[in-house]
């Protein structure tokens, strides 16, 4: 069963990553984002509410220390979730999910300089080899720097990742780590509402879609939603079931590296994102990095 609930979020962590893939290549407008953003956490949230089915009373009761934790964390979760999409519409989705991976680097540095955990010879080994990755991935040489437009969202989406891994550990360290599952079924409503509030705020300062048929707008407005959504609120909790089933080796590897590979390879298939020679060569070294930070 385990082993089925890992194959299952790591397809539902290639799924995000996919349908930001669709968000961010849509060419929709501000406003028309930042509504499919808000239904697909709605849809999340739905999601969501199904773990905590007879559970109500914890709904009420929840203690303030979660919920003012969990509006920091909807919020956070629904910039990077925007950031994630702008990232992966303009830039390669093997190189932003890479960038976007190095967010687990937060919580560990976190940990060292606040919780007096320890960092293994073979992980500062690993952390100094993605260095040199990232290097390869973003070093410019001749190449126009409009290329790396996607960049700087990719870098928010990955500190976006790291901070909410803290926030959760800070969680856990509390007194009130019981209240996980209900904690997060109000961040994902709370990344419902911001996104929403942002929805009603921005306008459409004269932009235009332009003419598209009907089984693309069907695409835009229901799958898009419904996809991301799902993979949303479903993975956040696979992720929570799994913490502490498996070994790390086996766990690490298959989740942040599989996940990775297939959304990679897939959208190499449907989009053509194909990085340069360099950035691939940083691709490789960069997951090698990973896996070394993750299982040794």
């Amino acid at each position: 069963m385990d082993y089925f609930i890992l194959a299952l979020s790591t397809m539902l962590a290639t799924g995000k990553a996919l349908f930001c893939k669709a968000l961010g290549m849509g060419n929709y407008t501000k406003k028309e984002t930042a509504v499919l953003n808000f239904k697909s956490f709605l849809v999340a949230a739905a999601c969501a509410l199904l773990f905590v089915i007879g559970k109500a009373e914890q709904l009420i009761s929840i203690s303030s220390f979660s919920l003012t934790l969990s509006v920091i964390f909807g919020f956070v979760v629904a910039l990077t979730q925007i950031m994630q999409a702008k990232a992966m519409g303009t830039g390669a989705t093997s190189i932003v999910s890479l960038i976007y991976s190095c967010g687990f680097l937060i919580p560990i540095f976190y940990g060292l300089a606040f919780l007096n955990e320890g960092v293994s010879a073979f992980q500062w080994l690993g952390i100094a080899v993605l260095i040199v990755a990232l290097y390869l991935i973003v070093y410019k040489g001749g190449v126009k720097s409009k290329t790396l437009i996607w960049l700087p969202f990719a870098v928010i989406a990955m500190i976006g990742s790291g901070t909410n891994a803290v926030f959760q550990k800070i969680h856990q360290l509390s007194e009130h780590k019981d209240e996980l599952f209900v904690f997060v079924v109000y961040a994902l409503f709370f990344s419902a509402v911001f996104t929403g509030i942002a929805s009603l705020i921005i306008g459409d300062n004269g932009e235009s879609a332009s003419e598209i048929t009907k089984k693309q707008k069907a695409f835009k407005n229901i799958i898009i939603p419904l996809g991301l959504g799902i993979s949303v609120g479903l993975l956040n909790f696979t992720n929570l079931f799994l913490v502490g089933k498996l070994p790390s080796v086996i766990h690490f590897p298959i989740f942040n590296v599989g996940s990775m590979l297939l959304a990679s390879g897939i959208s190499a298939f449907i989009y053509k994102d194909m990085p340069t020679k360099r950035q691939g060569v940083g691709f490789v070294i960069g997951v090698a990095a990973i896996l070394i930070i993750g299982i040794l």
